[in-house]
C-alpha cells in the first residue's frame, strides 16, 4: 500500500486517476451506453406535492410566439392562448410541429384532453380540452383527428397567473405537457 507524505498528495493523485478515467472511458470499449432514464410522473403530487401549492421551479420547456405560450408535448410543440370575453373565457391548445422556422399545425388522435390549471393562490380547475369548431380548424384534417381544441374557463381572470398541465396519451406514449407562468391576458389572442 502507498503511502502519501500529505492530504494533498493523496488528492493529487485521486485526481490524476480520476482524469485517467474519464479520458480512456474506464477500459475503452466497454458495454455500449444505457438510454437515460426517464422518472414517471405521479399525477396526484408532480405539480401539487406541496400541499396543494403549485411546483413552479418543476422542469418544462416553454417558450413564446406572439399571443401564445409553447410547451413541448411529446414529438411535438403545443400552444396555449386565451379568448377573453364577456360570455366565458376560453383556453385554446395548437398542435404544431417543433421547430421555429414555418411550424405546421399537426392533427393529434385525441377525442379530447384534460389539464390542471393552478392559479398563483393555489386553486386548482380542471379543464377538459374538446375539439374546436371545424370552421377554426385547418382545412383537411382526417377525421378522429384535430389539430386545435378549447376548454371553457368561466373562472380565468386576465391577471391570474397560470400553472397549467395536460397529461394525455400519444401514439402509446404518455405525454406530459407544462405551460409556467401563463397569464391569460397576456396570452389572449381574441380580447371582447
Amino acid at each position: 500500500m502507498f503511502q502519501f507524505s500529505t492530504p494533498l498528495a493523496h488528492l493529487n493523485v485521486c485526481l490524476l486517476v480520476l482524469t485517467g478515467l474519464f479520458l480512456t472511458g474506464c477500459g475503452g470499449n466497454s458495454a455500449p451506453p444505457r438510454p437515460a432514464v426517464v422518472p414517471s410522473i405521479d399525477p396526484a403530487s408532480s405539480d401539487l406535492g406541496n400541499g396543494g401549492s403549485p411546483d413552479r421551479s418543476a422542469s418544462g420547456h416553454t417558450h413564446e410566439r406572439g399571443t401564445k405560450l409553447i410547451a413541448d408535448a411529446g414529438p411535438y410543440h403545443a400552444l396555449l392562448t386565451a379568448h377573453l370575453a364577456s360570455s366565458g373565457n376560453e383556453l385554446d391548445i395548437y398542435f404544431e410541429t417543433p421547430v421555429d422556422t414555418d411550424p405546421q399545425p399537426v392533427a393529434v388522435p385525441l377525442e379530447s384532453l384534460t389539464a390542471q390549471a393552478t392559479t398563483g393562490d393555489g386553486e386548482s380547475h380542471t379543464l377538459t380540452f374538446e375539439p374546436a369548431p371545424i370552421a377554426e380548424r385547418p382545412a383537411g384534417e382526417k377525421p378522429e383527428t384535430c389539430s386545435h381544441f378549447v376548454a371553457k374557463a368561466p373562472w380565468m381572470k386576465p391577471e391570474d397567473d397560470l400553472l397549467l398541465v395536460a397529461r394525455f396519451s400519444l401514439n402509446g406514449q404518455e405525454v406530459v405537457a407544462r405551460w409556467k407562468s401563463f397569464v391569460p391576458g397576456r396570452f389572449a389572442h381574441n380580447v371582447e
